[in-house]
């Protein structure tokens, strides 16, 4: 409807996303970008002139935050120049309601807002503020839906994010992401399974599998499938390829995924692996589920079956009761 819409106009309109965040929010913005190439937009490298301007924004750190309101703020003179654009915030943001309560009130040139549970709904979003010239604002806090199928316009022809899961179960006490993503969700085995076969087809070089927490994989799934299995079915694809994942949760990263990847020679012997604290008693109080010890211990093992793994990492400091000696 929105395509015909806009044939009806005799021109081509185009749109611009802007993507803060993890690889997450990226591997969203592709799918935005499908959608609206499916609506019959082209696709432009910035917000001057744009029919449609979506943010898609990172709720984790407060920098981005101001970043997100100060690209607003500068929107208000795009919209005077070009009535017509469309302009959308979308991503965790957007699954805060103080966020969204300040959009309705400070920004009123911001044609809609949607959070993440909402991202396939899209094309139905856009096509209500084009036909009703009116504010909409999808931010219901529900389970969470999988849709299967949507397009993507990748931004790199070698390389693709394929997101295996969605949410995250494990409240650390830090952060914000079960609150705006929701409780986690796995993709069935099968369509995650024919998204990379496609892709290696198409002559992808290396798939990164994303999640909040890969590990966890399929604990919601009827199937019996976990990350490790899932992970080996996909290095069994043939082709040439490398397979990458992030991110990984100590809790539940073990062994049986250290000697799948050790066992597949198209694994990239390279793991992300946050520790965050290197104390026991800040690890219990940031509710991660694992001490020093048990964190350790997994990171020698993943070491002596892969010798030359690349080990990565997060760690926060000054998280609040810390002491300078921990």
């Amino acid at each position: 409807q929105i395509a015909s819409f806009w044939a009806s106009q005799g021109r081509t309109p185009v749109a611009y996303v802007e993507t803060y965040g993890c690889q997450q929010n990226e591997a969203d913005s592709e799918r935005l970008r499908g959608m609206l190439q499916a609506c019959g937009y082209g696709l432009t490298d910035g917000p001057e002139g744009a029919d449609v301007v979506i943010l898609n924004t990172c709720a984790i750190r407060e920098n981005a935050n101001q970043r997100v309101f100060g690209f607003l703020g500068e929107l208000v003179h795009t919209k005077e120049r070009y009535p017509q654009q469309k302009i959308f915030l979308c991503g965790c943001m957007a699954g805060q309601t103080t966020v969204t309560d300040r959009i309705r009130k400070s920004f009123p040139h911001v044609s809609g807002v949607f959070n993440t549970h909402h991202l396939w709904q899209f094309p139905q979003i856009l096509y209500r503020v084009l036909t009703q010239k009116k504010r909409v604002f999808c931010i219901e806090d529900e389970p969470g839906s999988i849709a299967e199928g949507l397009p993507a316009v990748r931004g790199n022809s070698l390389k693709a994010w394929v997101s295996i899961m969605y949410g995250c179960n494990n409240f650390c006490t830090y952060c914000i992401v079960p609150y705006v993503r929701g409780r986690e969700r796995s993709r069935k085995p099968g369509d995650i399974l024919q998204e990379c076969r496609q892709l290696i087809a198409q002559g992808y070089k290396e798939i990164t599998l994303l999640g909040q927490n890969v590990n966890s994989y399929g604990k919601d799934l009827e199937e019996e499938i976990d990350f490790a299995d899932l992970l080996a079915q996909i290095a069994s694809i043939p082709g040439k390829f490398w397979v990458r994942f992030m991110t990984s949760h100590p809790r539940d990263a073990g062994k049986k995924l250290f000697d799948t990847m050790a066992s597949y020679p198209n694994i990239a012997r390279q793991l992300h692996l946050p520790f965050q604290s290197g104390s026991s008693r800040v690890l219990k109080a940031m509710n991660r589920h694992y001490d020093r010890e048990t964190y350790l211990e997994k990171v020698n093992y993943a070491k002596s079956v892969m010798p030359d793994l690349v080990l990565t990492s997060d760690v926060i400091v000054g998280f609040p009761g810390e002491t300078a000696e921990e």
